[in-house]
């Protein structure tokens, strides 16, 4: 039953009481008059009419006080179901439909616009820091950025709207004191947040679009200022970046693919298709896993197209960890062949590649040494100390390290005696040549005897012909790749009824 029919049924009782007793009261009160008439006394009677009348006033007055208390109760149970259903349980934040109905608001109408700001809040590494400090510590993270927001946009409104993603309103577009309450915030982030006796440094990425001057409808407004948003994150997080007009060239594209990768991450729209890489009698040694992205309206996207917007972000590890997993759930499939995996140079720059790999190995029960971690020749002329020794560490949990496109950029022969490498793929465009271009000969020679001075494995690359395959092993290569074993196809299409390869074409797409 409603409060409203509650008190109503509470107070009916109580009314249909006090008809009854004024009836009592003028009932006595004319008993009494009659009496005076005839003669008689009247006292009793005018008592009980007194009585009768007092009691009526009592009543109503409870009646009053009593219908006051429930309406009270329920404001009040109103109030507190309005709260849980705008506010965020965990931070107090305004929640994500609220606020966004509070933007709109904000924004004014078609006839009347309102100056209004938006500032979008994104705290960074956000899952680094509930992975090292547990979700507790995490949740407390969240819940202190939406204090320090509410406390320096002290006019502005602050909601939660997603994990780690926050915005917040404010009624005017003065640039001037938005960037600087945005830099307080900024600097109370790196101030840090105080855990278990130790003092946590934060950070957090701003962007900011203006109402009118950028857009005036809330849809266009969030996406300017998801824009800018962006450009705090690739321009190295911690920072602020107010909307410019230029961002709206192809950064607007690249935005949504790297919206709709995440999602495709979750929704299983990602194939790991394999290549098969043989020996030079065409037996089977591994197989190299190529990312693919099913997309539901675009059809087959190349990972050309998407894996360098996903290393503009740290989007790329949690691509790079999914390929892992695929690899490691498809492992046993493959009868012991090893699977080779492509790892940005942008993970590499992180001490998270090597963690997340002990992880999913303990988590899958798989060996390193089932696995070829494979990167570019532009990652290793470029690797720091700090790459080579997260390369160093991949390797001594049992990974083999493979050099991949080499000869297409500036790593000379001297870079392989400090390498931690196991084996180098030569790219196709020389392979491609060795029959008719003496330098593509040359190179591939002097590079095979030099690796087999330094144990190092040769692996052709972009194997298409016969004539290839025999100039590649006489080049003095000892594995090969490419369409003519086969091109890369879905785990399920691969048969491995045998071993070897008798028909380099065995393993072809059907």
């Amino acid at each position: 039953m409603s409060i409203l029919a509650t008190i109503k049924d509470h107070s009916g009782r109580i009314y249909r009481g006090i008809q009854l007793l004024l009836l009592l009261s003028i009932g006595a009160g004319a008993f009494g008059a009659l009496n005076m008439l005839d003669g008689f006394p009247a006292d009793s009677a005018f008592a009980v009419s007194i009585v009768a009348t007092t009691l009526a006033l009592l009543v109503l007055m409870y009646m009053r006080s009593s219908v006051v208390h429930r309406l009270q109760t329920a404001a009040m149970a109103e109030a507190e179901k309005h709260h849980f259903l705008t506010r965020d349980a965990m931070t107090g934040a305004m929640t994500r439909r609220y606020f966004l109905d509070a933007l709109r608001d904000s924004l004014g109408t078609l006839r009347k616009r309102h100056e209004a700001s938006l500032v979008l809040i994104d705290l960074d590494h956000f899952k680094q820091l509930n992975d090292t400090f547990g979700h507790q510590f995490g949740d407390l993270t969240l819940a202190h950025v939406v204090k320090a927001a509410d406390r320096i946009f002290a006019d502005g409104v602050v909601g939660r709207l997603g994990g780690d993603e926050f915005g917040v309103i404010l009624p005017h577009s003065d640039l001037t004191a938005i960037t600087r309450d945005v830099r307080r915030l900024l600097d109370t982030m790196r101030d840090g947040k105080s855990y278990e006796g130790k003092t946590i440094p934060l950070s957090v990425s701003v962007g900011v679009a203006l109402a009118p001057a950028h857009a005036s409808s809330p849809t266009e407004l969030m996406l300017l200022a998801d824009l800018a948003l962006y450009e705090s994150k690739a321009a190295g997080r911690g920072r602020v970046t107010v909307f410019d007009e230029e961002m709206l060239s192809d950064k607007r594209y690249r935005r949504l693919i790297e919206r709709e990768l995440q999602a495709a991450v979750y929704l299983g729209e990602l194939e790991l298709h394999y290549q098969p890489i043989v020996h030079a009698d065409s037996s089977l040694y591994a197989f190299e896993g190529l990312i693919r992205w099913r997309h539901p309206v675009r059809g087959l996207i190349s990972p050309a197209e998407f894996i360098p917007i996903a290393e503009r972000s740290t989007l790329i590890d949690m691509v790079g960890e999914w390929v892992f997993k695929r690899a490691c759930a498809d492992i046993a499939h493959f009868q012991g062949r090893r699977i080779s995996i492509n790892v940005s140079g942008e993970q590499l720059k992180r001490d998270e590649i090597v963690a997340m790999c002990e992880r999913v190995l303990r988590e899958t029960g798989c060996s390193a040494t089932h696995f070829i971690i494979e990167i570019t020749e532009t990652v290793a002329t470029a690797a720091t100390p700090e790459i080579l020794r997260r390369l160093g560490a991949l390797r001594s949990l049992g990974f083999h390290i493979a050099l991949d496109d080499f000869g297409t950029g500036h790593c000379g022969f001297n870079y392989l005696k400090t390498l931690p490498i196991d084996s180098i793929k030569v790219d196709r465009s020389y392979i491609r040549s060795l029959a008719d271009d003496q330098v593509a000969q040359i190179f591939v020679s002097a590079l095979a005897q030099i690796a087999c001075i330094q144990n190092v494995t040769i692996v052709a690359e972009g194997v298409e012909t016969s004539q290839e395959f025999a100039l590649a092993k006489a080049a003095g290569c000892s594995r090969f790749q490419g369409y003519f074993f086969g091109r890369p196809v879905a785990r399920d299409k691969i048969g491995l009824a045998s071993a070897s390869l008798p028909d380099p074409l065995a393993l072809s797409a059907a």
